[in-house]
């Protein structure tokens, strides 16, 4: 998406606040709007996937809520309307408490869609990630077990995220969780044929650094592929690295997805136990049948592996848990040391 200066024409990022070609601010028209005769939008916080996000208030209750509408220009485009409005229906479903929830979706007076989303106070997974360069493990896992817990739900409704990144990902703070998830952006989803047939035939979207090697060769998806996605995610933020950060090019990333193994992650994190090495690596498998075979499966895992800490985990606490019909594995959990970033 993007815009035109008023003063220069110079092109520009939706979310531009000045032009670089003339420093001329660039102002945005719905500040100010209400919408519906119910939402006055505040502040522009970003694009979606198919739209524009908004931070507004309900004018009779003075609730903070999130409001996504359209691109310029989009109300023009009759399959992007019928998109928005038939993605927001099926998203307003999920009621997990991990999900950013969809309140409705309407039309404003002109015949303009809107949705109206919980705002969230949460801050950015990719911003944490950037301050802190790597999380230890068992936060790693637990992360995982609330993406888990709202990817569970949208599967089962045949939703595939098809664009889980840091960026999609909140922690909010809480008194009892300090990494509470929510997942945004359901917008990229890939609905099933029966919910949605609008999507063109081909149609790859979603950040390259995660996607699954069926998303990249354009195979149909499942909510495996999302599973891949956790798995690239959970290496990153457990070793600091990517599985395929020596991949040079967009070519050589996407051959790494399609065609290599990635090195275990104790092999850039020695202190990571083997179960933890085992969650990544099935996550990471080629064939989708080779990974988890659903969301729920990995979370239920990952809830057994987690059940020694409770909800605070301690240094060098010790790792028991089932990993296999008959195997019990222990594995120390190290603390981070003091000289490491």
């Amino acid at each position: 998406m993007s815009i035109r200066c008023q003063q220069c024409g110079e092109q520009l990022g939706f979310t531009a606040r000045f032009c670089g070609a003339c420093g001329t601010g660039i102002e945005d028209a719905n500040i100010g709007r209400v919408i519906a005769g119910r939402y006055t939008l505040r502040s522009r916080l970003g694009e979606g996937s198919v739209g524009v996000v908004y931070a507004a208030e309900q004018v009779t209750q003075r609730r903070k809520l999130a409001i996504k509408l359209l691109p310029p220009g989009g109300e023009n485009d009759p399959l992007l309307v019928e998109r928005f409005r038939r993605e927001g229906e099926v998203l307003c479903q999920l009621r997990s408490a991990h999900t950013v929830t969809t309140y409705e979706v309407d039309h404003d007076a002109d015949g303009s869609p809107y949705i109206a989303m919980e705002l969230s106070i949460g801050k950015s997974l990719g911003d944490a990630l950037a301050y802190e360069g790597w999380f230890e493990w068992p936060r790693v896992l637990r992360i995982m077990a609330g993406l888990c817990d709202a990817l569970a739900e949208a599967h089962a409704l045949g939703i595939v995220h098809r664009n889980l990144r840091p960026e999609n990902i909140l922690l909010e703070d809480r008194p009892t969780n300090r990494d509470f998830v929510k997942v945004l952006d359901f917008g990229f989803a890939k609905l099933s044929a029966a919910q949605l047939r609008l999507s063109p035939a081909g149609e790859t979207v979603g950040a390259v650094e995660f996607m699954s090697p069926e998303q990249l060769m354009s195979k149909p998806l499942d909510g495996r592929s999302d599973i891949y996605a956790l798995g690239v995610l959970g290496y990153l933020l457990a070793t600091g690295q990517h599985p395929f950060h020596r991949s040079r090019s967009y070519g050589d990333l996407v051959a790494a997805h399609v065609q290599f193994a990635p090195e275990l992650a104790s092999a850039v994190r020695p202190e990571l136990p083997p179960e933890v090495d085992m969650v990544f690596a099935r996550c990471l498998e080629k064939d989708p049948d080779r990974r988890f075979p659903d969301a729920g499966a990995l979370g239920a895992l990952l809830g057994v592996m987690l059940a020694p800490f409770g909800t605070a985990p301690q240094p060098h606490d010790t790792l028991i848990t089932s990993i296999g019909d008959d195997d019990t594995a222990i594995a120390a959990v190290p603390g981070r040391p003091k000289d490491e970033p």
